[in-house]
């Protein structure tokens, strides 16, 4: 991280990462925010194939960002873009099944359900 300010303690037992500051995790999302801007402008869902494309920002994000952060995000827009195609290709999530059209009370036959 590039940010000289003091960086808060570590977490218990000494032995995690530091945790960033405030700004220091804003500074990571706006480089976040800018590599993934660069990725959507050149249509490519999975940072791992963005190849050479947008390698500068890339590195920002990795520069500003703990390593395990970084990781994370690109394992999650890699979730978000699969989540994304599959709502897009299969429309009938939202629609009611025609099974389903009986009342609570009712059977599908039209008379009161046995109590």
């Amino acid at each position: 991280m590039a940010d000289t300010e003091k960086i808060a303690p570590t977490g218990p037992g000494g032995n995690n990462p530091p945790i960033p500051t405030r700004s220091q995790r804003k500074a990571c999302h706006a480089k976040r925010d800018e590599y993934f801007a660069c990725l959507d402008k050149n249509a490519i869902d999975d940072p791992e194939k963005a190849g050479a494309v947008c390698s500068g920002l890339r590195k920002a994000m990795y520069a500003e960002c703990p390593e395990s952060w970084a990781d994370y995000f690109g394992k999650l827009r890699v979730m978000q873009k699969q989540k994304e195609q599959f709502f897009k290709a299969d429309g009938s999530f939202n629609k009611p099944s025609s099974s389903s059209s009986a009342k609570p009370n009712e059977t599908k036959g039209g008379g009161k359900k046995a109590e």
